[in-house]
């Protein structure tokens, strides 16, 4: 058997995640209280009962980032660990982490800056997100190449969903032409900005300053990364800073995998949005997702089988 965690994205988390896990396990409680003195905020209050700074990226990103941790640490209970890692956008960080690149509390303070410097890009900029939902990437690049103003794809998610991100009136633009171009959807999301473009580059040269001075491991096991789509080779520091205003390449992640041996695929964060991906990608491989007690039971029953 080999193994793939899978790290979920922002825009997956919701009020509660992890209160299972954290009402069972002593591990994750220490996990909070530590960030908590690290984040100088009490992270088990916003992450259980206040939504509005859940949903602000300030808060969403090394909150993620406390849910991936609180998980892989009670899989290392369970001896259940990976031969493969992989993230989606934020998530990638969570495969870093797991890949033995930096330690929690260097972890905790990437993306506390990541986080703020992407929130100060956003409100320097205006932009869109959508889900396109139903078309070739081909055929999506053409309607791209003919429209006004900057748009492209953001995220190559699965076959049929693909997201775009760029100027407000250029994703309109693109929405509307899709439709009528046979998209079965076309989707606007509720960000807060036009993430994976060129429109983020202020907070990649901020994140690049912040970064310069901090010293990274190489990935300890498979890591494979977004802006390529293929396992990681050499400087991490360029990946964490292009991955700001590059393209996600999840679909092709997956395909690599699969055609390297990968039979079982484990979820690591809020919600079921990387399993549904996999399962449209492929139905010859195995699924799971760890979340809460429940999913956490299911996964350690199958795997010790």
């Amino acid at each position: 058997m080999k193994t793939a965690f899978m790290f979920s994205g922002q825009g997956s988390q919701y009020v509660g995640m992890c209160h299972e896990l954290y009402d069972n396990y002593e591990v994750v409680k220490d996990i909070f209280e530590v960030a908590s003195g690290i984040l100088n905020y009490d992270v088990k209050d916003i992450m259980f009962n206040n939504e509005e700074k859940l949903n602000d990226t300030l808060y969403t990103q090394p909150l993620m980032f406390v849910v991936y941790v609180s998980i892989l640490e009670v899989l290392k209970q369970k001896n259940i660990c990976s031969n493969y890692t992989i993230g989606l956008s934020l998530g990638e960080y969570g495969a870093m982490y797991d890949a033995g690149c930096f330690d929690f509390k260097t972890g905790l303070k990437l993306l506390k800056y990541r986080g703020k410097y992407m929130d100060e890009a956003c409100k320097k900029t205006s932009g869109k997100m959508s889900a396109i939902l139903g078309m070739d990437p081909d055929k999506l690049e053409d309607i791209i190449s003919s429209c006004e103003g900057y748009v492209k794809i953001a995220n190559y998610n699965t076959y049929g969903q693909l997201v775009i991100s760029g100027e407000s009136g250029a994703v309109s633009e693109v929405n509307s032409e899709a439709l009528k171009q046979g998209a079965k959807r076309a989707i606007l999301l509720n960000t807060s900005g036009p993430f994976h473009t060129k429109l983020m580059s202020y907070a990649s040269d901020k994140f690049s300053e912040y970064i310069s001075s901090i010293d990274f491991k190489e990935p300890g096991k498979n890591l494979l990364l977004n802006t390529t789509g293929d396992y990681y080779k050499n400087d991490l520091k360029s990946e964490m800073v292009n991955q700001i205003t590059e393209s996600v390449m999840f679909y092709q992640m997956i395909e690599k995998l699969i055609g390297d041996g990968v039979d079982t695929f484990i979820e690591i964060g809020p919600k079921k949005t990387l399993c549904s991906f996999v399962k449209k990608i492929s139905r010859q491989v195995d699924i799971y997702n760890v979340e809460d007690v429940k999913s956490l039971e299911k996964v350690v029953a199958k795997l010790e089988v």
